[in-house]
């Protein structure tokens, strides 16, 4: 009998399942390979780019700062990716973070162009100038907020804050109830008894401290 699992009229341990499981396979690593040279050309790229804002810095740590923006932007490249292929699960972060992708890749994408027109004298154009000036500093701005939004959209985190949010009305829902059974006649009755109480005790101690002292006088 015919199975027609994955697709196929066959059974996946049938050699034409095994040798489209290792086609698969190989354009996945092929993808793969080609995603991580053009980031590695991004990078340096990115790295040239970063390096002129941090000039009037010692050069240590002209390098190290430029190498840290370059960790920003495509170390940010990096983790969309994982995330959408690995670990987003809800509509709100799949979308943030295909946005986000748009973003990094436009900004890889225009520091490389501005990048390979520095190196071949080629003048740039009033936007890439105004790029290389001051629009490449906003971008960790970017990053910093699209990592806050798609951290927050988060449905376990989510999660949390609702029940946060449920357990501290809770409380405050308690602590009222308290406040308001102080001002209730029951409280003021109780409070009223323990008054009267308390001033029994006090006087009979004040009687008990008294009465040796009356019996040595006589």
């Amino acid at each position: 009998m015919q199975s027609y699992r994955f697709g196929l009229p066959f059974g996946k341990d049938h050699p034409m399942q095994f040798k489209h499981y290792k086609a698969r396979r190989a354009v996945v690593f092929g993808g793969l390979t080609i995603m991580i040279a053009i980031t590695m050309l991004s990078c340096v790229s990115s790295f040239m780019i970063y390096r002129a804002g941090f000039s009037d810095m010692p050069y240590v740590f002209q390098q190290m700062l430029a190498l840290f923006a370059v960790v920003v932007v495509e170390g940010c490249f990096i983790w969309l990716v994982f995330g959408i292929s690995k670990a987003f699960s809800s509509a709100l972060e799949r979308l943030l973070a295909f946005l986000g992708l748009i973003f990094i890749v436009g900004v890889m994408l225009l520091n490389l162009v501005s990048h390979f027109q520095i190196a071949k004298g080629i003048p740039l154009s009033p936007f890439q100038e105004q790029w290389v000036s001051w629009g490449a500093v906003c971008v960790f701005i970017g990053v910093l907020l699209l990592i806050l939004a798609v951290t927050l959209a988060d449905p376990i985190a989510r999660l949390i804050r609702l029940e946060l949010r449920y357990w501290g009305k809770q409380q405050e829902t308690i602590l009222n109830a308290k406040s308001e059974a102080l001002d209730s006649e029951r409280v003021q009755s109780a409070m009223v008894n323990r008054a009267d109480t308390e001033a029994e005790k006090l006087a009979q101690q004040i009687d008990g401290d008294a009465f040796p002292q009356e019996l040595n006088a006589g």
